[in-house]
């Protein structure tokens, strides 16, 4: 298995769950060797996530949940943080992290797709155990001359290292003004990277989740604009089902830098706790159960945590199937329809096809450049389309143009 790259665990320490506490101190560092190597001396359980770095607002969502269980539950819950996808999903799959919030990389896992179509990988058995919505946008400051997604040609685009999936986020947004990434000036940055290469010209563009401690602290040096999607236009939006299997267009309100009333449409999407499918059913439940009975103490930890509710958590696009016990979970809450069902289980035989189809792909054309382009065609040629869902439970309509998520 391939080593896991450079990444930073992070303790979550016990304090008051105040948003302004929360953020000012959240975690201590630790050592890789000294997360993985101490086990609890008091009985209690410990459990090791992965997920984004700190400041962004996947991270300080997640430490909120994870100290919340920590000071509950007794399970001693962890931080490891990376800032590549690969970073994210590495421990998880070796067996270092027992969940992980990651990008698209989970579904990339799922299918074998990109860095991980090579001999070292190949596809995962990942499975979705947790997907609070999320809200994600392109911004860029008042002051850069940018008002429409149009304006992006010969700008300073964002190229983020080692996060594919984004990158192609990012190129789904340039096409919505019918523009590519060649119609830029691409600038090789880390996501985490993104903020500070603003302040100092060296974007003029960036993606970010539309809160966060990082992205409001720009806001509050820099009026922002979020850019719009507004557009009753599918051709705009035709490159997504490609490049963002895992989004839809979401209208939001309340993110940073915006004026009350003020909302755009931008990227919805989760970015869910993941599992592997050889982990136990009863603890994904137990899990999935305490973040849910815990909501109240965490809710308001910060700008985003009331997106772990139950009735926000997104049941599609549903392109990787959830844990076992994460489905026990909502077929007890009632949530989970026959629609549903036949989607997780057409995800589950797809699976088993890229499984069996995998060794002998891999023997033929694993080491060749244009591998992770032959295994997509591949399977376009080769695997039957997924059923729609026609019967959504009433926590994950899909939004309308007029709906807003104030996230």
């Amino acid at each position: 298995m391939a080593p896991i790259p450079n990444s930073r665990s992070e303790r979550i320490t016990r304090m008051p769950l105040s948003r302004r506490g929360f953020l000012l101190g959240t975690s201590a560092t630790a050592t890789l060797g000294a997360l993985t190597g101490c086990a609890p001396t008091d009985g209690s359980q410990q459990s090791v996530w992965s997920t984004y770095g700190v400041g962004t607002g996947t991270y300080n969502d997640l430490a909120a949940v994870a100290n919340t269980l920590t000071q509950v539950n007794r399970r001693q819950v962890r931080l490891m943080t990376s800032s590549t996808g690969m970073g994210r999903m590495a421990p998880l799959i070796n067996g270092t992290a027992d969940l992980a919030r990651s990008g698209d990389e989970y579904f990339y896992a799922f299918e074998g797709d990109d860095e991980f179509c090579s001999p070292q990988w190949g596809p995962q058995s990942v499975r979705q155990v947790w997907s609070p919505q999320g809200n994600y946008g392109v911004l860029v400051r008042k002051d850069s001359g940018i008002e429409t997604v149009e304006d992006l040609r010969g700008r300073n685009y964002p190229n983020l290292v080692g996060a594919t999936s984004i990158n192609r986020k990012l190129e789904a947004f340039l096409n919505y003004g019918g523009l590519t990434r060649s119609d830029t000036n691409l600038v090789n940055v880390s996501y985490a990277g993104q903020v500070e290469a603003m302040k100092t010209g060296q974007l003029d563009a960036l993606y970010q989740n539309v809160v966060g401690s990082n992205v409001e602290e720009l806001a509050s040096q820099y009026p922002i604009r979020w850019l719009d999607l507004s557009s009753d236009d599918p051709a705009r939006f035709a490159s997504w089902k490609r490049l963002a299997p895992i989004a839809r267009p979401g209208r939001f309100s309340g993110g940073a830098g915006m004026a009350e009333g003020e909302s755009a449409v931008n990227m919805q999407y989760s970015i869910p706790l993941t599992a592997l499918s050889s982990r136990s059913s009863d603890e994904v439940q137990e899990v999935v159960t305490q973040i849910h009975d815990n909501f109240d103490r965490y809710k308001s930890a910060t700008r985003d945590t009331k997106m772990f509710a139950l009735d926000k958590i997104m049941l599609t696009p549903m392109v990787v199937p959830f844990h076992d016990g994460a489905v026990a979970f909502f077929k007890e809450k009632g949530v989970w329809t026959p629609g549903l069902q036949a989607r997780h289980e057409a995800l589950l035989d797809r699976e088993g096809r890229l499984k069996e189809a995998w060794p002998g792909f891999r023997e033929a054309h694993g080491k060749e450049d244009g591998a992770p382009q032959h295994w997509f065609d591949w399977k376009q040629e080769n695997l039957p389309e997924l059923p729609p869902i026609n019967d959504l439970p009433e926590t994950d309509a899909a939004p309308t143009d007029t709906q807003e998520t104030d996230a």
